[in-house]
């Protein structure tokens, strides 16, 4: 159960930056770019 936690917060965290960094809505991000952000910073995806 732990993992999975770990891994939705990181992924909720990640989309909130990408979308606060882009000026969007965490929707209307690219995922491909999400989950390249995710795996560079160690996590699951």
């Amino acid at each position: 159960m732990i993992p999975q936690c770990y891994a939705t917060g990181q992924a909720a965290g990640t989309a909130a930056a990408l979308a606060v960094q882009a000026g969007c809505r965490p929707r209307a991000l690219d995922v491909g770019r999400l989950r390249t952000t995710i795996q560079a910073a160690g996590g699951i995806c």
